[in-house]
């Protein structure tokens, strides 16, 4: 199995003293390159900072976090953001987009930093991506001219633009509408089958059953695990599957 993601005893506290929170407490999760996972949990439970921790986004107390071979606790700032800039894609609940540029330049300003003389090679790919995203033809609007599901596309590509190896997705889908939601689901299982690896937060289990493994965490630890049966791409499979996943929680109520 190729690991492309192994995390050991991770701890991640906040507060100081007797207000001393862990609120990672000693999580291990390994990914296989290709791989599709949902992290799910009650609120407070620790999903986004797990998330945040594997990502190297925030720093853990103690443990490691091992992406790509490299552990990312060990690298300086400098090839740390490096790895998370071509290595590494996130998507956010709320697209974090630059209001002074338009969406084309959105999509293309990661890869800029790095590529600053292959702009043209840059904007194909991300009118190839735009494409495949169903949000052809936007390029030049300011971003108050696109729908939030639009919007979240655009984040997607944005994500995409420097060809990472894993995606990260915090509640992708949590501020659009079911419609929107089901859309970009549907992309982003798409983008799994073409060989990128996918690990998502979230408390839809809609969401959650197009994966192929579901971690549950409680209380900074992982309590479970489950693999939706027949988390495919038809809607009876998918509803196969939520169905599963819905049981299997009504399971793990603490």
């Amino acid at each position: 199995m190729d690991r492309i993601l192994v995390a050991e005893n991770i701890v991640k506290s906040f507060g100081a003293g007797a207000e001393k929170r862990n609120v990672l407490d000693g999580v291990s999760v390994e990914m296989a390159a290709g791989e599709f996972v949902a992290i799910m949990g009650p609120s407070g439970s620790g999903k986004s900072t797990l998330l945040f921790a594997l990502s190297g986004m925030d720093g853990i107390d103690s443990g490691r976090v091992i992406f790509n071979g490299a552990d990312l606790a060990g690298l300086g700032d400098d090839a740390l953001a490096d790895i998370r800039r071509n290595s590494m894609g996130v998507v956010f609940r709320q697209p974090t987009l630059l209001r002074n540029l338009d969406i084309l330049d959105n999509i293309i300003l990661p890869a800029m930093r790095d590529n600053r003389r292959n702009r043209d090679h840059i904007v194909e790919r991300a009118r190839r991506l735009m494409e495949r995203t169903g949000i052809t033809g936007l390029e030049h609007r300011d971003i108050g001219e696109a729908s939030g599901g639009q919007l979240q596309r655009v984040g997607i590509c944005r994500a995409l633009i420097n060809d990472p190896r894993i995606l990260f997705g915090d509640e992708p889908t949590g501020a659009l509408n079911s419609t929107s939601a089901n859309e970009i689901m549907a992309l982003l299982g798409e983008i799994n089958r073409t060989g990128t690896t996918i690990l998502l937060v979230t408390h839809d289990t809609r969401v959650a059953a197009r994966s192929g493994r579901v971690l549950y965490i409680f209380d900074g630890r992982i309590a479970g695990e489950y693999r939706p049966e027949g988390s495919g791409i038809t809607d009876r499979d998918l509803r196969a599957g939520e169905e599963g996943l819905e049981a299997w929680l009504a399971g793990m109520r603490f």
